[in-house]
Order: C-alpha cells, then sequence, then structure tokens
C-alpha cells in the first residue's frame, strides 16, 4: 500500500468511495469489477500503487459506482448515480478519468452532466465496444450467470493481454484466481456488462464541450485503435494517444500513462 492516508466512506445513493491525496479533486472512475464491494488487502494495494502518482498532486476520490445495481439498468443511469455524489460532495466541476467500463461512464457522465465535468481523460475505453468485445463480455456474463467461476477468472484475464502467448499465461491464472475473483459477482455484474453492450453514444460526442483525452492500446481486446482515434475526433478539441504494443491492462502500466493524463489535466 502507498504511504498515502485512504479514507473510505459512502455516500448517497449508495455510492462507495476512497479517497487519497491532497490539491484539486481528481474522480477516477475504475473498471469492472469481479466484486460488489470495496476493494481490500491486496486489491487495494493495487488501486493505492495505481493511484498514487495521481494523489502526489491531487485529491483523488475513486468511485465504485457499480454497487448496489440490479438489471436492467443503461449506462445513463449508472452515470447518473456517480453525478449525484459529484454534485453533492465535490466542488464541482470536477476533473475526471474514468477506465475501461469506467471510460464508458464517464462518457455518458461529460455527456449527460456536462456542469459537473471540467477535463475529461477516457482510459482503455471508447464510444462503443468492438464487436469483439461485446462477445467476450457476452461470454463471462454467461460463465458468471451459470456459477462458473473459473471460466470467468480465465476468460476476463486472458483478454486483458496483449499477444496470444500472454493470453495462455493471463488465461491460465485467471483459471486459478477464479474462484475468489467471481466469489461475490451476480446481479452487479451481470448488470453493467448489459449496460455496455448497448452502449454506443457516437453520434453523440460531438456534444462533449470540455477538454477531453482518450488513451488506449495497439493491441487492446475489447476495442481498436480505430475507435480509441474515432472517439477523439468526434469529439471539439478530443485527442487521443495509443500505445504501441500495450493491451487492455498495459494502458495503465505504461510508462507514460501517469504523466500523459497528469499533463493533460494541468493543461499543457
Amino acid at each position: 500500500m502507498t504511504k498515502a492516508t485512504v479514507e473510505s466512506g459512502e455516500w448517497p445513493p449508495g455510492i462507495s468511495f476512497l479517497r487519497l491525496g491532497s490539491g484539486a479533486a481528481l474522480v477516477y472512475l475504475p473498471g469492472l469489477s469481479g466484486s460488489p464491494h470495496l476493494p481490500s488487502g491486496a486489491g487495494l494495494w493495487m488501486q493505492g500503487r495505481l493511484l498514487a502518482p495521481f494523489a502526489r498532486r491531487r485529491e483523488v476520490v475513486w468511485l465504485h459506482w457499480s454497487e448496489g445495481l440490479e438489471p436492467p439498468v443503461s449506462m445513463a443511469q449508472i452515470a447518473a448515480r456517480s453525478a449525484a455524489a459529484i454534485a453533492s460532495h465535490l466542488p464541482a466541476p470536477v476533473d475526471v478519468v474514468g477506465v475501461s467500463t469506467g471510460g464508458s461512464v464517464a462518457l455518458q457522465l461529460a455527456l449527460d452532466h456536462p456542469h459537473l465535468v471540467r477535463r475529461l481523460v477516457v482510459v482503455s475505453a471508447a464510444y462503443r465496444l468492438s464487436d469483439h468485445g461485446r462477445l467476450v463480455q457476452r461470454s463471462l456474463s454467461a460463465a458468471v450467470h451459470t456459477g462458473h467461476t473459473r471460466r470467468a477468472g480465465a476468460i476476463m484475464a486472458a483478454e486483458v493481454a496483449a499477444s496470444t502467448p500472454a493470453a495462455v499465461v493471463f488465461g491460465a491464472a485467471g483459471w486459478l484466481m477464479g474462484r475468489s475473483t467471481f466469489a461475490h459477482a451476480g446481479a452487479e455484474l451481470l448488470a453493467v456488462i448489459e449496460a455496455e453492450d448497448d452502449f454506443d453514444v457516437g453520434e453523440r460526442l460531438a456534444e462533449i464541450a470540455v477538454p477531453t483525452l482518450v488513451i488506449g492500446a495497439e493491441r487492446d481486446r475489447f476495442y481498436s485503435p480505430e475507435l480509441f482515434r474515432g472517439t477523439a475526433e468526434r469529439i471539439p478539441g478530443g485527442w487521443a494517444i495509443v500505445y504501441p504494443r500495450a493491451g487492455h491492462l498495459g494502458t495503465t502500466l505504461h510508462r507514460r500513462y501517469h504523466r500523459d493524463v497528469l499533463a493533460f489535466l494541468d493543461g499543457r
């Protein structure tokens, strides 16, 4: 865990949060999770490592936006819950970073609640999933729905890799950890997957009026470089960065990731 003190709590309407660092508020919307609870143990340590470079210069507010969801639910409804928490507890407008499925939520937030967003960073996400990405998440949903937790772990882990050999190794590791990773997965995860399956805001991107950065990976299996660049191109003043030879997981682990995000948020 990082040396920064991490505060946790819950805001209406049932949005749990982690809070660390100091400075201007940075809302961080994480990706899909197999657990309906806040991260703890190794999961909390990993989130702390990921957020630490931001927390040195910002007050990072990590929102557990998927907690308490039940299908059917839309991405607009999911974003509205985060919007209510931000409006009630933070000095809006705030900078927003959304990662993976959290990036979909962030785009919807900027579209439906523009007064809450100062600058937007969409990481490992685009205005819709690729066709392959949708198939993967439907397979994940089926595995969770039928209680095949090891299969769910293998599916999720394999698809974040950047190459076929890595996918084999990651998939095996995911299978071994699947029972613990998806032990508590249920209605919330299924609701989010269903919402993202329908998510496509390509025709609305021109409505986003805040500076926006899209960061993706060349070998992302859920999206594609064309989707990342296409998302930025449709947003007035949008920018795209695509990291070469990286996969879905490798985007936030890339050596340039924190530097690129902070430079953009600081207007550089």
